[in-house]
This record gives C-alpha cells, structure tokens and sequence, in this order.
C-alpha cells in the first residue's frame, strides 16, 4: 500500500487540431476545383475551327495526297540508300503540293482566330515537317555503302517552339475532322 496520494499527470489540454485543418482545407479545395472543372470549365478546343467549311473542303484533297503517297514502293523494298531516296523525294513533292493546296483554300475560312490557327499549322508544315523531309532526301542520296543506318534515320527535328510539330499537325488535323490531313505514314 502507499502511504500517499497518487500523482496523476493532468491530462494535456487539447489545441487547436492544425494537421487536421490543414489536410481538410487541401481536401476540399481540390474537390471544389474537379467540381469546377467537371461542371463549369470550357470542353472546347482551342484549335477547332468556328466553322466546318475549311475541314470539309481538305479532307479529300488529304485523302487523295494520302493514297498516292500510300502506293509509293515501300523503303523496306529498297535496295540501296539511293532508291530509296526516289520514293521519298516522290512523297516529299506530293507532300508540298498537298500543302500548297490547302492554302489555296484559305479563302474559305473567315474567322481571324481560325486563321491564326491555320498559318500556325502551315509554318509546322513548311517550316518543319518538309524542311526535315528534304534533309532525309538528301541524305539518302548522298548515303554510301559505308553510311551508318542510323544516319539513313529520319528526323524530326525540334525546330519550333512548343514541342514536336508533327504533334501539332496531327492534332489539328484530327480535331477538326481531317485525319488524311496528318503527317504522312511512309518515312
């Protein structure tokens, strides 16, 4: 027995719980953004055009590009560098032309944003893509029996801002319902 009272700490005063609110606030501030992202934010595009004439009218032209450039020989039947280089400089050519057709439809589109829009994607074309398809032509037809593959490789280089163009090209070109208006498939 003990002779005494027994000391019982006193039990700690509760404070202010700031691990709590801290993890609530965090909680519910993210679930109010989803909500608003859910209910309240714009789902439009911003590179969808305002109006369908432009699209309408590329489709087929792309089409068409697209199925010559799809009955080239294909590169793995290729023998040499250099015969190679004939079926791509053929899809290069087709591939230009194509871009010069679809700025002819220009006058087609109205909007000042759509055609904002519009020359963005042409200077990835003309400024990217072909730029880099004429590279790969040369290159093939300067190639030697001692040329390393990987310099037979084509590539894209990152020439414009914000990222790889033929992202870019393809994008548009899907979001606005043109998909034989994207990169083509034969390099």
């Amino acid at each position: 027995m003990t002779d005494g009272p027994i000391d019982h700490p006193e039990p700690a005063r509760a404070g202010i719980p700031w691990g709590r609110i801290a993890v609530v606030t965090i909680i519910v501030s993210l679930l109010v953004m989803w909500l608003w992202i859910y209910l309240y934010a714009p789902r439009d595009n911003p590179d969808r055009f305002s109006s369908s004439a432009y699209a309408e009218a590329a489709e087929p032209i792309c089409a068409a590009a697209q199925a010559r450039i799809d009955a080239l020989p294909p590169g793995r039947f290729a023998d040499t560098p250099q015969d190679r280089a004939v079926g791509v400089r053929e899809g290069t050519e087709i591939t230009e032309q194509l871009v010069a057709d679809l700025k002819d439809l220009r006058t087609l589109v109205a909007d000042p944003d759509d055609l904002r829009i519009l020359d963005a994607w042409f200077e990835d074309w003309e400024e990217g893509y072909l730029v880099d398809r004429w590279a790969h032509v040369e290159r093939l037809e300067r190639a030697t029996l001692e040329t390393d593959d990987r310099d037979l490789a084509f590539i894209i280089q990152e020439r414009i801002e914000g990222g790889f163009y033929t992202r870019r090209i393809d994008g548009l070109a899907n979001v606005n319902d043109m998909p034989s208006c994207v990169v083509p498939g034969d390099i």
